[in-house]
């Protein structure tokens, strides 16, 4: 089982204390500054840029770091173990050590509250990619992108879906610090308008799994999303009709 990193980041200080807590080989880790908000690639970008080195490096699985978190002892080493042990597994979200792993769907979380934020720490196997394509880039540089490849990946796989929490040796220190300490700018609106058009839902109707297909097209595939030149992508139609990109 081979895994690789990806670790975009936008806050310098940030990714300073966060790579001091790393013990995993450098050469697994794609580190993608961000730091130039005239140049800031976002999130979908980046993560794309980490499946591209996922397969130059012909491993099994990408992981996705904030450098919001903080490795202890380990230095983020254990995460291998989890891999090994759920080679079969789609998505793996790393925790804090007081949730009981595998038993993410559980009322109180798994034994208790993740403490590790978001996708701060999650790892995917790379079937996901191979099924449903890259991240959807018309969300950058951030917003409602985990939610769009939460429904392809259980479109994709339906029932066969797995995908789970299992505890690590590491810590988390806030949410959103690119937007908060960075002065990265995405606002919710437009990129909601374009999350309703391409799925028929809001991006807050947590219950509604809304279209089978992107757009409601049955022609399309759960890879597809628009480049920017493309009739249906958000710079053809929410930044053309009154939103602007930073609203």
């Amino acid at each position: 089982m081979k895994y690789v990193c990806v670790v975009p980041y936008a806050y310098q200080p940030y990714f300073d204390e966060f790579i001091k807590t790393v013990k995993i080989p450098k050469e697994l880790m794609l580190c993608i500054d961000n730091t130039d908000l005239a140049t800031n690639r976002g999130s979908m970008k980046s993560h794309n840029m980490g499946v591209d080195f996922m397969r130059e490096k012909k491993a099994d699985w990408l992981i996705v770091m904030s450098a919001a978190i903080r490795f202890g002892e380990k230095g983020g080493l254990d995460l291998e173990q989890i891999l090994d042990e759920h080679p079969d597994y789609h998505v793996i979200h790393g925790a804090s050590a007081n949730v009981v792993g595998g038993e993410q769907s559980n009322p109180d979380g798994g034994g208790g509250i993740n403490k590790v934020f978001g996708w701060h720490l999650v790892a995917f196997n790379k079937t996901v990619f191979d099924t449903i394509g890259y991240w959807d880039e018309n969300f950058t540089p951030y917003s409602l992108d985990d939610i769009d490849m939460s429904l392809r990946i259980r479109k994709a796989f339906k029932e066969k879906t797995k995908w789970d929490t299992y505890p690590c040796d590491v810590t988390d220190t806030t949410m959103s610090h690119s937007i908060n300490k960075a002065g990265v700018k995405a606002s919710y609106p437009p990129r909601n308008e374009y999350f309703k058009r391409k799925w028929g839902r809001d991006g807050g109707e947590w219950q509604n799994d809304g279209y089978e297909h992107p757009f409601n097209d049955p022609t399309k595939s759960l890879a597809y999303w628009p480049f920017p030149d493309d009739p249906l992508s958000i710079f053809q139609v929410e930044y053309k009709n009154g939103y602007n990109f930073n609203d």
